[in-house]
């Protein structure tokens, strides 16, 4: 290679490995070398440090590298570590003096221990002598014996009377420990025999006494319901607990809601204000384990009554039921509607108020409510005691209980009925006020009555039914109207309908056989047509000096053709609009109210 050629070289200069600079390489090693960083403070960096520079000015080393500022503060503290280095080193040949005789002493005490067991075994005694203590003195020429003391009588009583002083104390104290064992034993076993004792009452009241899930050798109760909802299946055990005394003890348990509530309520209302209440009685003792279990058990019975009954509620919005966080309220119609909630226990002087028949009927749906809610647990055990279904891959949902629907379809039959008796009572004092004959007989929920009541679910189930009323009304001029009101909450209807069917002779009106209507508007209004057609009739049978026009509700005289007369029933009662041809009209009405002229007088001795 030629010299004069100019040599370069096209690799870059080699750099550090960047991994070992990194972050994560820094922190690693740190902790591999301080520990966590929790432990580290500026304060102990800064002693650290200080410590560092007296180490090296005491070993003669001096830093690397100053700058000016660390420079001009080790020559103003010169003198200070001058004093510290002269005491480390001082302190440190005091150290390395001790430490050596220390050693010296562990050395001589080795050597003599060795050669007392090379007497008997020379081997493993001459592996640990020094090596100047095999050449001073021969192997094995240490011995030892024991050296019989001459005891000394005084002495030897003395160790006597303390020995037998000593056994006597250990007696007394295992004795007293003893004792009190066998004290704490008995005190045990009575405490084990009340535990027990209460036990046994509890499962001789009738209530199931199991282990406590969860816990090994505890025992519980189980006041809950086997057919509950999944939600309160493991609310219904209370732990039975040992108490000081030995008398049981039961858990916490809930007995209450919140704000006290402990117990379904129903509140019947009218535009807003309390007509009626149900009756919150219970047991709000609180002292034996028996009143907690039973108020537990009535709260979770209630509890759970509540929860199917707003999970239902929830469903039947379409049907005027409405639902808020604490309530469920069914709207009956007329302003008047059932409010249902959670309440807490009334007090022992309250009573039910049975003069109020609003009281009578809240107190009615509280128990069908309970005895709802038992039919439905007594069903539930019914089909789970049947074979399962066959496996499928749908998703298997449980609808909601039927509570509220058959409750809400009595209340809004019942309704429906009152309001169907009122308006027929009404028309039939209106047709007696007018000088007529008229009546009607009901049969208000005819198909829930059977004759034969086997058992309770019989009874539940014509509960559950389809609810019919019906009604026989007699009108003037031979009408016969028979009105069947039917009530379900299901498809098709929804609600309440009525089928009325007429007879009567034919003439007065040609609209014969069975009407169907679903709603009271229009029910009413038919009503009214019929009794203004039997009037009609009936005018035609007692006075032949009037005859009907087309059909209609309209008459007029036979001898004066001018003569006219409109017969017009509402809600206000019965009207009869008289007047001539081309003259003004009168108006007589008959609200019922009194018994002044009749119709027949109005007709024949008319005033105009």
């Amino acid at each position: 290679m030629n010299s004069n050629q100019l040599l370069l070289s096209l690799k870059s200069w080699p750099e550090d490995d960047p991994e070992l600079k990194s972050v994560s390489s820094l922190i690693k090693r740190i902790q591999d070398q301080r520990g966590h960083f929790r432990d580290v403070n500026e304060s102990i960096l800064r002693s650290e440090i200080e410590e560092g520079r007296e180490v090296d000015a005491l070993f003669g080393n001096s830093p690397v590298e100053e700058n000016e500022e660390g420079a001009s503060n080790s020559v103003l503290a010169a003198g200070e570590e001058l004093d510290r280095v002269t005491q480390l080193k001082k302190a440190k040949e005091e150290m390395s003096e001790l430490v050596g005789y220390a050693l010296n002493d562990a050395l001589f005490g080795l050597d003599y221990v060795s050669l007392l067991v090379s007497l008997h075994s020379p081997e493993a005694g001459s592996l640990s002598m020094s090596p100047v203590l095999k050449r001073s003195v021969p192997v094995g020429s240490l011995g030892f014996d024991k050296v019989q003391r001459k005891a000394d009588p005084k002495s030897v009583k003395e160790d006597l009377a303390i020995s037998h002083a000593w056994k006597v104390e250990g007696l007394n104290s295992a004795a007293d420990t003893l004792m009190g064992a066998s004290k704490g034993l008995g005190d045990e076993v009575e405490k084990e025999a009340r535990y027990w004792e209460h036990i046994l009452a509890i499962r001789e009241d009738g209530w199931v006494v199991t282990r406590m899930p969860g816990e090994r050798g505890t025992l519980s109760v189980r006041f809950g319901f086997a057919e509950s909802a999944a939600e309160y299946k493991s609310k219904g055990v209370g732990a039975l607990r040992r108490g000081e005394d030995g008398n049981v003890v039961m858990d916490d348990v809930a007995t209450t809601g919140s704000h006290g509530k402990a117990m379904l309520r129903v509140r019947v209302l009218e535009n807003g204000e309390v007509k009626g209440s149900s009756v919150q009685s219970g047991n709000k003792r609180s002292g034996s384990v028996k009143d907690m279990i039973q108020r537990a058990r009535n709260f979770i019975y209630e509890d759970e009554l509540f929860f199917e009954i707003a999970r239902e509620a929830r469903l039947m919005a379409n049907l005027g039921v409405r639902t808020s966080e604490d309530a469920v309220t069914i709207d009956l119609g007329g302003g008047r509607s059932i409010a249902i909630d959670m309440a807490p226990l009334d007090d022992g002087d309250v009573v039910l108020d049975i003069h109020n028949p609003d009281s009578n009927l809240a107190q009615g749906v509280v128990m069908a409510f309970r005895i709802l809610l038992s039919y439905n647990h007594r069903m539930s055990l019914r089909k789970r005691s049947k074979p399962p279904p066959p496996l499928t891959q749908r998703r298997v949902v449980f609808p909601a209980l039927r509570m509220v629907t058959p409750i809400t379809t009595h209340l809004l039959h019942h309704q429906h009925q009152l309001n169907l008796q009122n308006l027929l009572r009404h028309l039939i004092k209106v047709v007696k006020s007018a000088g007529m004959i008229a009546a009607f007989v009901t049969k208000p929920r005819h198909n829930c009555l059977k004759p034969v009541i086997k058992n309770v679910e019989t009874a539940v189930e014509a509960f559950l039914e389809r609810i019919e009323s019906e009604a026989t009304v007699k009108l003037p001029g031979g009408w016969k109207v028979e009105i069947n009101m039917r009530t379900t909450l299901s498809h098709p209807l929804y609600g309440t309908g009525y089928i009325i069917g007429t007879s009567h002779d034919g003439v007065s009106a040609r609209l014969m056989g069975e009407n169907i209507f679903t709603s009271s508007k229009e029910m009413e209004m038919y009503l009214f047509w019929c009794l203004e057609r039997s009037i009609v009739n009936e005018v035609r049978y007692t006075n032949d000096k009037w005859e009907q026009i087309a059909q209609s509700n309209e008459m007029w005289s036979i001898d004066k053709s001018t003569r006219r007369i409109r017969i017009s029933v509402d809600r206000t009662g019965l009207s009869i609009i008289t007047g001539t041809t081309g003259g003004k009209d009168n108006r007589v009405v008959w609200d019922g109210s009194d018994m002044g002229r009749t119709l027949q007088d109005l007709l024949n001795h008319p005033e105009w």
